[in-house]
Order: structure tokens, then C-alpha cells, then sequence
């Protein structure tokens, strides 16, 4: 077997010019069957057990596309103090209705029952407006009481949400920039395998991995064979 001595491509014994790259059969040369010379063949060898070794390394690092997010904007929305504070601004307005109503009730009740208890209509009105009075403080004590827990509540759930928000954005953009460094390692990988085309005819295909490519340069190295053929046998590869 002939290889061409520009692309390394095999040839058919009678071929005129390389059917891969045109180079005519005058400028073929074969050492033991093989093209180029020996040194020649084993730069071309380094070569490929360069790129076999890295696409072995990375195909144990490269991981599906599919697993990354195709963005790294932020997925997870923040929420404002409003979403839960809006509840407690409704029961505060509640809580004092609620109290000032109460007050009232027992006013008009004490109004009823009154009696003799006050000594003029006066002296009732005047009681009245401080019963008024005090239900009206009480109910804005309960509700300052409910805007001041509303406030402190509202607070801790929006920094618990929110950071948790800002955990899950970051985890985003993190597994986004792995995705981009995957996406490279899968350049690369293919880049490799369309370099590799030019040297796989040098090594049979089941051995075609960086720890034989090795032994097959130091057969070569060593002088233990001078062409490939030799070199082939000498490792038992038949």
C-alpha cells in the first residue's frame, strides 16, 4: 500500500494523482509500504495521540448542552415589602373598627342602663365623649400594635424570599458560564475528531487511543521497527 506524501491519504496501486488532494504519483514516496520517512511519520503520530488525548480527557468532562440554562438572566423575581405588608394595613384598619365599634356598644349600653348614675344630661354627654375618646386611642393602640408586627414580619419574609431569590439567580448564572465553558470543551472535542481524520489511517481502528499511539512512537523512537508495517507487528497488532 502507497500513501500520499502531502495528506497521508492511502492509494490505490495505479493511481495517477491523490483522489483527496490531487498530488501526483511522482511525488509519492513509500518507505516499507508507507509514505513520507520515518521521522516524518512519527511527528504525524505525536500528533495524534495529542489530539486523542485531549479528546479522551474531555469526553470525560463534557457533559450534555441540554443541562445548562441558555441564559443567564435572572429567572427569579424578587418581591416588594408591599406583597406582604398589604395584609397588615387591612387588619390594623380592622383591628381598630373592630375595637372602636366595641367601644360604642358599651357606651350606647351604658347609656341604656345608665339610671341614675349621672347626675345631669351634661355630666352623661361629657362621660359619653370620654368613652368615645378612649375607644377611639384604643382601637389606633391595636392598630399601631398590628402595622408594628405587620412591619417586622413583612421585613423578614421579603429578606428570606429575596435571598433565596439571589441564591437561585446566582446558582443561574453559575451553571450559565459552566454551560459556556461545556459548549468550548464541545469545539474543541469536534475540532479534534476533524484533525484526527488526517493521522487515523496511520493506526487500525481498535487501536486508534493515546496508550497505543505511545507505543507505537516508541517502537518507532527505539529502532525497534522502521516502518509502520514492522512497527505493527512488533506489538503483536497483526
Amino acid at each position: 500500500m502507497i500513501f500520499c506524501s502531502k495528506c497521508s491519504s492511502p492509494m490505490v496501486e495505479g493511481e495517477k494523482v491523490c483522489s483527496k488532494c490531487g498530488t501526483p504519483v511522482g511525488n509519492i514516496n513509500t518507505v516499507a509500504g508507507f509514505t513520507n520517512d520515518k521521522d516524518t511519520i512519527i511527528a504525524k503520530l505525536e500528533n495524534f495521540r495529542v489530539l486523542l488525548s485531549e479528546c479522551e480527557e474531555l469526553k470525560t468532562m463534557i457533559r450534555p448542552q441540554s443541562e445548562f440554562p441558555m441564559s443567564d438572566k435572572n429567572e427569579y423575581r424578587k418581591r416588594s415589602f408591599i406583597k406582604y405588608f398589604w395584609p397588615f394595613i387591612v387588619g390594623a384598619i380592622v383591628g381598630f373598627y373592630a375595637v372602636y365599634m366595641v367601644g360604642v356598644m358599651i357606651i350606647a349600653f351604658s347609656a341604656v342602663n345608665s339610671g341614675t348614675r349621672y347626675a345631669s344630661e351634661d355630666a352623661f354627654v361629657n362621660a359619653a365623649m370620654g368613652d368615645t375618646f378612649a375607644a377611639f386611642i384604643c382601637g389606633l393602640i391595636v392598630a399601631a400594635a398590628i402595622i408594628f408586627f405587620g412591619v417586622k414580619v413583612s421585613k423578614r419574609k421579603q429578606h428570606d424570599f429575596n435571598s433565596g431569590a439571589d441564591r437561585m439567580n446566582m446558582a443561574v448564572q453559575e451553571r450559565y458560564k459552566m454551560g459556556l465553558k461545556n459548549q468550548k470543551m464541545i469545539d474543541i472535542y469536534q475540532d479534534n475528531i476533524t484533525q484526527m481524520h488526517l493521522y487515523e489511517h496511520l493506526v487500525p481502528e481498535k487501536y486508534q487511543t493515546s496508550f497505543h499511539v505511545g507505543q507505537l512512537i516508541d517502537v518507532l523512537k527505539e529502532g525497534k521497527a522502521e516502518d509502520l508495517q514492522e512497527a505493527y507487528t512488533v506489538l503483536g497488532w497483526g
